[in-house]
C-alpha cells in the first residue's frame, strides 16, 4: 500500500514539473515577443526623437558639400573653358586656312576651267525604287513639282557620288548609277592628281581604267570627279582604291548604293546655263571610241538611255 501511494506521488511530481516547464517555457517566448515589440517601439520613439536632430546637425554638412560640390564644378567650367578657348583659337586658325585654300582653288577652277560647284543648286528628292537589277542599275526618284531637273545632273548624297540624270519629268527622275555598266565617270586620284575613268561593272565594286601609264594607285587612296566634259562638278567623292595592281585597279564606292532612301540632285541656277542639246549630251555621253589608245577622258556613257 506504501509503494502504491509513493508512485502515485512519484508519477504527480512529474506532471508537475512537465507542466511547469511548459508554463515556463511559454513564459519566455511571451516575453520574447514582448521585447522585440518593446525594442521596435522604443526604437521607432529614439527615431522620432533623433530625426529632427540629425536634419539639423545634417544641415551644415550638407551646405559644406553643396559647397565644394559647386567648387569643383567650378573648377571644372574654368578647365573646360581654357580648353575651348584653345580649341577656339585653333578652330579660327583652320579657318583663316581654309578660306586661303578656298580662295586659291577658286583661282584654279577659273584657271583650269572646271565646273564650280557655287553654281549649282541641291534640290531634295526621294529614291522610290530598288536600285537596279543585274542588267541596269538605276533609281528612280520622286521630286516635288516646280525644280527643273536636267539630263547629266549629279546626283549626290553626304557619302559622294551616286549617279546622274538620265531622264527627268515634272514630278519624277532616273538615276544611272554609277555602278551600271554604262557608267564612266571622269575622275582625278585625290594624291596624286592622276586622271581615269571610273567604270561601272554591274556590282559592287568599280574599275578604275584609262590611267596615264606612269600612274600609281595606293589602295586607300580617294577618287574624285574630274569635272573634264564641264557635266558633273568636280571634287565630289567617288570611292576610295581597295586593290591597286597593275592593270587592275578597283575602286569602292563612298555611298553605299544599295542602302539609298534620301539624295539630292546638283541643278545649275537659271541664267547659269544654257538649254541642254540633246546632241551635246550624245557626244559627251558617247560611248570611246574603238580606235581610241586608252587615255581618253570623254566622260559617261549612256547614249542608249539617252535615245
Amino acid at each position: 500500500m506504501a509503494r502504491r501511494g509513493s508512485g502515485h506521488a512519484k508519477g504527480t511530481s512529474r506532471l508537475s514539473t512537465q507542466i511547469i516547464l511548459l508554463v515556463i517555457s511559454f513564459s519566455l517566448i511571451f516575453l520574447g515577443k514582448l521585447d522585440i515589440y518593446t525594442l521596435r517601439a522604443a526604437k521607432t520613439g529614439v527615431s522620432d526623437v533623433i530625426a529632427p536632430l540629425y536634419d539639423i546637425v545634417a544641415a551644415p554638412v550638407r551646405a559644406f558639400d553643396t559647397m565644394a560640390s559647386g567648387m569643383r564644378t567650378l573648377a571644372s567650367f574654368r578647365a573646360e573653358n581654357v580648353r575651348l578657348r584653345a580649341e577656339n583659337e585653333r578652330l579660327r586658325r583652320w579657318q583663316r586656312r581654309a578660306e586661303i585654300l578656298e580662295s586659291e582653288n577658286r583661282q584654279l577652277r577659273t584657271v583650269l576651267g572646271a565646273a564650280s560647284t557655287t553654281a549649282l543648286t541641291p534640290v531634295t528628292a526621294r529614291a522610290i525604287s530598288a536600285p537596279g537589277g543585274s542588267f541596269a542599275h538605276s533609281l528612280l526618284l520622286q521630286i516635288d513639282e516646280g525644280h527643273r531637273i536636267r539630263r547629266g545632273d549629279a546626283v549626290v548624297n553626304a557619302d559622294g557620288l551616286i549617279g546622274f540624270i538620265i531622264e527627268s519629268g515634272r514630278k519624277s527622275a532616273r538615276v544611272l548609277l554609277i555602278s551600271d555598266v554604262n557608267a564612266k565617270i571622269p575622275v582625278l586620284l585625290a594624291s596624286s592628281s592622276w586622271p581615269g575613268l571610273v567604270l561601272g561593272n554591274n556590282d559592287q565594286r568599280l574599275r578604275l581604267d584609262f590611267l596615264p601609264l606612269e600612274a600609281e594607285a595606293k589602295e586607300g587612296e580617294l577618287v574624285l570627279t574630274s569635272g573634264h566634259g564641264g557635266i558633273l562638278p568636280a571634287g565630289i567623292p567617288v570611292g576610295r582604291v581597295v586593290v591597286a595592281e597593275p592593270g587592275n585597279v578597283i575602286v569602292a564606292p563612298s555611298v553605299a548604293l544599295e542602302q539609298i532612301s534620301f539624295v539630292s540632285v546638283l541643278t545649275k541656277d537659271e541664267g547659269l546655263d544654257k538649254p541642254v542639246d540633246l546632241a551635246d549630251l550624245e557626244r559627251f555621253f558617247g560611248p570611246l571610241k574603238p580606235e581610241s589608245d586608252g587615255r581618253l577622258l570623254e566622260g559617261i556613257s549612256a547614249a542608249e538611255l539617252l535615245k
